[in-house]
């Protein structure tokens, strides 16, 4: 994975644009006469437009935008650009050549009010732009603290950074922890992974910022979780571009500057509060996304800048938490402030604890009582423990994975005084402890093993050993639960000398997918398997290892290489084997006893493509009857991969693959089915003697499968074909070719059944249809079978009074000749049914043949 920070860029496609049809806004009361305005449409979501009536700028303090410079050019930003510092390239100027940070600039302070292109949140400001990234959007982690430091040397009170990375730094904490001190405000995107939050904006004391859309609702892009502050505009937010243009862009990049803006107005209106104080006023003012108070999608809510400008500040937002129900969100890796007095004597917070750990918290409180308060941590199947908190003290709190509950309360006799208690939270470590070192290596035993591990602590490892018994496949995957934790995997094998023989690190996580993941072949032995995070950081998040192992599969009908040496294939043998080589080949033999029809299928095969069959007649090696390279394919679709009808003799199949398989073994089987009248499916029908009979005259046919599908509906082209061959061979003149005049346009000359239909026609037993059509591939039903050869047998039709069917009433079109067929015995009913709308089948044809003409 890379190990480089690197910039939150839009995650839409960002157009440069110059719009020439939007309408000025005059300045009045406030409102800016940006002509772009109205393209802005961020500024009224935050209601920073509201918040220019009562203050817009801020030009008394220097407000650092570490990013990829700026575009010193630009008419809306030129003015409020102070001389920048170019940290990738020393000397040189801080002129953006990425693009970035001139959009994050613009967001934050493009100049107001100025009859020209756009608005910041800030009309006037002293900006400082530190170059930190190059032109690819790319910077070292320490470069990034190297670039907060040099604000602060500078003399910064904000800084914005549009830039993030998922891995820990201890340059950057220290650098955080320093502008803190220094009364510096840290504005940070939350980073686009759709993940958790990144750093810098994961530390406490940053104000980490999501973004949302339009409407409100969360990017999906956005990081969340409980290091999440604020939420603001994310999506297509119009803003300035190099070459003196504008556009829009997207991202978390897009929020953090206007967060930092709204902090710049909150210190314009209040310029002795402090840091702690600015965020505060900015969580306490933002409006509520999806419920009251905090949550980890939107943090505290939507950035109102209006609302920050003009609301008094306050000590204790909270509200009314002073029961357990009410209790107030507390996110680890988070401040609170509150208040306690005679007249609120307790607070209730809530905690939701990701895994089993422990919390740090570290208190400041402005009484001078040693044991100003008391904490009482209550979490789930745990006695409660009381902790006493004086100014500057730190306590560690066991927890569980889950909800721990916080009830503070004042000591008695205490005056009221303010605390804030900023809370670290630490995983405790995995169930494999100790195994940091290969003495210590955990076995793991099984072919299929999962398990759960973390770095609980810096530069901590988990070794693993696994014993092979036997040739296979050894597959291992490391997944971690968060985009936090870059895995590096090494995996190595002892030699007899104990000394351990490694492959090379397997580190080909990315960004979007920081799974490793290892397939390898092992031999007999012993293994090590060796998990680290690259950075070598101490990570709140657990991974699982999933290791599963595969034995080369024997091959039980080795050798069976040549036909000589062919293996015995019985009718329905499942029969398996493996292509260790693209070399290998196995040969199978089978018996035919009586004509049959043989169908050979593969029910699995472990590889996609390249297996080859060929099947053989022992007289004739040399070539071929049938073969198909497409062996996997058509088992994928669970086709048979070769049928055709066999002779008496003896057979042989040869398989071979271009692709080699060893871990797995393909299936085979050869299905014999004997033929009658040289059809395999009529050996146990109720019509097999007239099916036989009238094959044997060429009466009726099947299909090249060697099925005559006796329950199969027969179609009006099918039908008109047996009927003018029982008529021939019953010895009627039928006519050879069919001469008529009538032309349907569904029957054309080339229709294989053209002339039958046209002769069946012609005798007037079979009738077109409406719209000159034929309709020669429709199904017949049964009443219209016994209309058709009632027909075809001119027999003499008359109504009757009576019917022998209870489906059919003496109304019924065909029921005239139903009953004649019925009185010659010629067709059978169903009991007192007939069915007469129900599907004549090729049977029933064949049957009704065979009687009618006496075949």
């Amino acid at each position: 994975m890379r190990k480089t920070i690197q910039v939150i860029f839009a995650i839409v496609l960002v157009i440069t644009m110059t719009v020439t049809n939007v309408q000025p806004i005059f300045a009045a009361s406030g409102k800016a006469n940006d002509p772009y305005l109205g393209n802005q449409i961020h500024l009224s979501q935050i209601n920073a437009d509201k918040a220019w009536s009562v203050v817009n700028s801020n030009e008394s303090i220097v407000i650092a935008v570490l990013d990829s410079g700026a575009d010193y050019n630009h008419p809306d930003l030129k003015d409020n650009l102070l001389p920048g510092i170019n940290l990738v390239t020393p000397g040189r100027s801080a002129q953006d050549d990425n693009g970035h940070g001139t959009a994050v600039a613009g967001i934050l302070a493009a100049k107001g009010n100025n009859g020209i292109g756009v608005a910041g949140v800030l009309w006037n400001a002293r900006i400082l732009p530190i170059k930190v990234l190059d032109k690819k959007g790319v910077a070292d982690v320490d470069l990034i603290a190297k670039g907060i430091n040099t604000a602060l040397d500078q003399g910064a009170k904000i800084i914005v950074m549009s830039v993030s990375s998922m891995s820990y730094s201890r340059a950057l904490v220290t650098a955080v922890n320093r502008a803190e001190k220094n009364g510096a405000i840290i504005v940070a995107a939350s980073g686009n992974e759709a993940d958790r939050v990144a750093f810098p904006a994961a530390y406490p004391t940053v104000i980490a910022v999501g973004a949302v859309r339009n409407n409100n609702q969360p990017l999906h892009e956005s990081n969340t979780g409980p290091e999440l502050n604020i939420v603001a505009p994310g999506f297509n937010v119009y803003t300035t571009k190099l070459g003196g243009v504008y556009g829009p862009f997207s991202g978390t990049s897009a929020a953090a500057p206007q967060v930092a803006g709204a902090a710049a107005l909150i210190l314009a209106r209040n310029p002795k509060m402090t840091p702690l104080d600015v965020r505060m006023q900015l969580y306490q003012t933002a409006t509520a996304i999806g419920g009251m108070g905090w949550n980890r999608t939107t943090g505290y809510g939507l950035l109102d800048v209006n609302k920050a400008v003009r609301t008094p500040m306050s000590l204790d937002f909270y509200g009314a938490n002073d029961s357990k129900s009410t209790a107030a969100a507390f996110p680890i890796e988070s401040q609170i402030r509150a208040t306690l007095g005679p007249n609120n004597t307790v607070d209730w917070f809530r905690m939701d604890i990701p895994y089993d750990g422990k919390v740090n918290f570290t208190s400041s409180i402005t009484s001078s009582v040693s044991s100003a308060m008391a904490a009482t941590f209550y979490t789930d199947n745990r006695q409660p423990v009381t902790e006493y908190f004086g100014n500057g003290d730190t306590v560690t709190v066991p927890a569980k994975a889950g909800r721990m509950y916080i009830k503070i309360v004042r000591t008695a006799g205490v005056n009221t005084f303010t605390y804030v208690l900023t809370s670290r939270f630490s995983i405790n470590p995995d169930r494999n402890e100790p195994n940091d070192t290969e003495a210590t290596a955990r076995p793991l035993v099984g072919n299929q093993i999962s398990v759960i591990g973390n770095f609980h602590y810096e530069g901590d490892q988990d070794w693993f050993s696994y014993y092979v018994r036997e040739y296979g496949q050894m597959d291992v995957t490391v997944t971690p639960d968060n985009k936090r934790m870059d895995i590096v995997l090494a995996i190595g094998k002892q030699t007899q000398g104990k000394n351990t023989v490694w492959d090379a690190p397997y580190d080909n996580g990315t960004r979007d997918n920081p799974t490793e993941h290892v397939r390898k072949d092992v031999s007999p032995g012993k293994y090590l398997i060796r998990i680290s995070e690259y950075e070598q950081n101490a990570v709140n998040g657990e991974y699982r290892l999933d290791l599963g192992f595969t034995p080369i599969k024997k091959d039980t009908n080795e050798p069976n290489d040549t036909y000589l040496q062919a293996s015995p294939l019985a009718g329905g043998t499942l029969m398996t084997g493996n292509f260790p080589t693209a070399t290998d080949s196995d040969w199978f033999q089978f018996r035919v006893n009586a004509e049959s029809y043989v169908s050979i299928r593969a029910p699995f095969v472990p590889v996609s493509s390249g297996v080859r069959l060929a099947l053989y007649s022992e007289k004739n090696l040399d070539y071929a009857m049938a073969s198909t390279n497409e062996v996997a394919e058509l088992s994928d679709q669970g086709r048979e991969i070769v049928g055709l009808r066999l002779q008496p003799g003896k057979y042989y199949i040869r398989l071979n693959s271009g692709t080699p398989f060893q871990y797995d073994l393909y299936r085979l089987t050869v299905n014999q089915q004997v033929l009658v009248a040289g059809y395999r499916d009529i050996s146990d029908h109720w019509a097999r003697p007239e099916i036989v009979k009238l094959s044997g005259r060429g009466i009726v046919k099947g299909f090249d499968d060697a099925t005559f599908k006796p329950n199969q509906a027969v179609t009006r082209a099918q039908f008109a074909t047996m009927l003018i061959q029982a008529m021939r061979a019953s010895g009627q003149s039928v006519g050879s070719t069919y001469r008529g005049n009538a032309a349907f346009s569904d029957m054309p000359k080339s229709h294989w059944a053209y002339n039958n239909l046209g002769l069946a026609y012609q005798q007037g037993i079979l009738k077109g249809y409406p719209n000159n059509r034929m309709r020669p591939d429709q199904a017949i039903s049964r009443a219209e079978m016994a209309a058709m050869i009632a027909r075809a047998q001119k027999l003499m039709l008359y109504s009757r009074s009576t019917s022998s069917y209870r489906d059919v009433p003496t109304s019924h079109w065909a029921s005239s000749a139903i009953e004649a067929l019925t009185a010659r015995k010629w067709v059978n009913g169903y009991g007192s049914t007939f069915k007469p709308q129900g599907i004549a089948t090729r049977a029933e044809v064949v049957v009704l043949l065979s009687k009618a003409y006496k075949l």
